[in-house]
């Protein structure tokens, strides 16, 4: 895919329920075991403040970090939903 080119609207629903299956498998996990994944939600978090236009996409994925016990804020600090 062109990282240029905008995702389809596709993508988004699908990340945003793929992202909430995962969370809520992560909350039976130790907490050590829920690091790869705040770090993977960290990393589209950022993707989706940067690419998308949906607030809720953005929210649903800083829930589950926040679900999972991560505080840290994800930039970038400049873009639409800077403070989502």
């Amino acid at each position: 895919m062109n990282p240029h080119a905008p995702r389809p609207a596709e993508f988004w629903d699908d990340l945003e329920r793929m992202v909430a299956r995962r969370v809520e498998a992560a909350l039976h996990d130790r907490p050590a075991k829920r690091d790869a994944l705040i770090e993977y939600l960290r990393h589209v978090e950022e993707m989706a403040r940067t690419e998308c236009d949906r607030r809720q996409t953005v929210q649903i994925i800083a829930s589950g970090r926040s679900l999972l016990g991560d505080r840290r804020a994800v930039g970038p600090e400049e873009g639409p939903f800077t403070r989502a």
